[in-house]
């Protein structure tokens, strides 16, 4: 068992605070009318932004969900700073009134490199129709050799990064509507190896030195293959957060060998890729019966395209013989107008929800 990080819950006060919980389980995404998460964030069109958001939340919640994943954008509050504070207090407000409550990502190595990377223009968004992410040269495109970029990599704007950290835990390291912190999604991730290795661990000691109230999590994602960086990630979390959008045996070895390296709270907080036989009609059941936490990528058709294949998808072989169908969706519960992709779907995602809260 790895020496506890100063600061760190014990595997006692993990369980203690999970199973007082109850059955965490939501999605992870952006509103339907935003390409990404500058979209989501800034000031230019917010009003529209907050009307979608309500409308999501009290979706989410007419099925059971009582958890959203939300990823924030370094660049907005750093060049937006009041804008963004204000609509991140406006989504929580949103949140606890359907009540759903929020894991808040900080940090995030799903990116592109920097010869394709491009700064962040605020106002209209345009949607590149047609491709994952809503952008042709997203983070799963494929074809990429050279690690991704992020500002973090300038040493001008590292301690912003930092201050971020500091001002969000001073705000709300208290605050109820905040159920986890999300230190930092798929740690090298896009070739990056340890790039961003510093400041994860200086994001769990701000956190940490601050005592917020909530547990913290670094996402794993790559769990069959020695990553010693993924291993450092979850050697600091208080609680388990792992990525896998693998069919169903996959996901009942993933979650054994799991619960025998850690023992302690389990959360998936990124699956369901149809394209891989990764289906609600499996993965959800399984995760009540294992009572792991859970976040399915994305609620509603959008302008970010989740709904479509990644691109790295169309280079593989298995499409090109003709052996992956890429018909039909990837990611993603509901139409445009609101009504279910695969009615059978919800039915089974209200059941589970229902079951679960009478398990309470």
């Amino acid at each position: 068992m790895a020496q506890l990080a100063k600061g760190q819950w014990t595997e006692e006060q993990a369980w203690d605070w999970y199973d007082r919980q109850g059955w965490i389980r939501g999605w992870c995404g952006y509103p339907s009318n935003c390409t990404g998460r500058v979209a989501m964030w800034q000031e230019y069109g917010h009003a529209e932004v907050a009307q979608q958001i309500e409308r999501e939340f009290a979706l989410a919640q007419s099925i059971g969900y009582n958890a959203v994943r939300a990823i924030i954008q370094f660049e907005v509050w750093r060049f937006e700073h009041d804008s963004f504070m204000k609509n991140l207090e406006e989504y929580l407000t949103l949140a606890d009134r359907y009540g759903i409550r929020v894991m808040l990502c900080l940090g995030n190595d799903c990116t592109v490199p920097k010869s394709v990377f491009t700064p962040v223009v605020f106002g209209e968004q345009k949607v590149d129709w047609g491709y994952h992410s809503g952008i042709k040269r997203g983070p799963h495109a494929g074809g990429y050799n050279e690690p991704g970029y992020m500002l973090l990599d300038d040493s001008a704007y590292e301690n912003d990064y930092y201050d971020m950290v500091s001002e969000l835990a001073d705000v709300y390291g208290q605050d109820r509507r905040i159920q986890i912190w999300d230190v930092w999604n798929e740690i090298g991730a896009s070739r990056r190896g340890n790039l961003s290795l510093k400041a994860m661990e200086t994001f769990f000691e701000i956190l940490r030195s601050k005592k917020v109230s909530q547990p913290l999590t670094a996402d794993g994602w790559n769990h069959f293959e020695e990553n010693e960086i993924e291993k450092r990630a979850m050697d600091l979390s208080d609680v388990i957060t792992f990525h896998s959008y693998k069919e169903y045996s996959v996901m009942v070895e993933l979650i054994a060998r799991l619960k025998k390296l850690y023992r302690r709270p389990l959360i998936n907080n990124e699956w369901l890729n149809r394209y891989e036989n990764n289906r609600v009609q499996e993965i959800f059941p399984l995760f009540w019966l294992e009572k792991v936490g859970s976040y399915n990528w994305g609620l509603m058709q959008g302008y970010s395209q989740t709904y479509e294949p990644w691109g790295g998808y169309f280079a593989r072989e298995d499409f090109l013989n003709g052996k992956l169908d890429l018909r039909g969706w990837q990611h993603d519960l509901f139409r445009f107008n609101g009504l279910p992709y695969d009615p059978n779907e919800i039915s089974i995602i209200r059941h589970f929800c229902s079951m679960a809260d009478e398990r309470q």
